[in-house]
C-alpha cells in the first residue's frame, strides 16, 4: 500500500465506535482506520468542508513531548496525542479550528 499522508472522506462514511459518522470529530481529534479499509492507521481531522459533509484526515503519529520542538508545541505536550505526520516522518503542528481552513 502506497503511503497517503491526507484522505477526504464523506462524513458519513465511516462509522465511529459510539454508532456516530465522521461529523462527530471535532478540529485535531485523531481516530484510528482499520487496516480493512486500505488506508488503516492513525488519522487526525484537519478540516471540515463549508457544510462538513466531507471531512479531510491528516496521517498521524503519536507523541509525547512536543515541547522540544517550538514549532509544534501545543496544549497537550507531556501527554501522549497524536499530531500529523509527514511521509518522511517530519512531525507538524496539530490542527486547530481556528486555522482549520488554511491548508497545510
Amino acid at each position: 500500500m502506497a503511503h497517503i499522508d491526507s484522505l477526504t472522506l464523506p462524513t458519513s462514511s465511516v462509522e465511529l465506535d459510539n454508532g456516530e459518522n465522521l461529523r462527530d470529530l471535532a478540529i485535531g481529534d485523531s481516530l484510528r482506520l482499520q487496516p480493512d479499509t486500505g488506508v488503516g492507521g492513525l488519522w487526525i481531522a484537519a478540516r471540515f468542508d463549508d457544510h462538513q459533509d466531507q471531512l479531510t484526515l491528516y496521517a498521524a503519529t503519536i507523541i509525547t513531548n512536543c515541547a522540544k520542538n517550538p514549532a509544534i508545541v501545543c496544549p497537550y505536550h507531556g501527554a501522549r496525542h497524536a499530531h500529523p505526520v509527514t511521509r518522511d516522518g517530519r512531525v507538524l503542528r496539530r490542527p486547530r479550528p481556528d486555522t482549520a481552513s488554511t491548508a497545510r
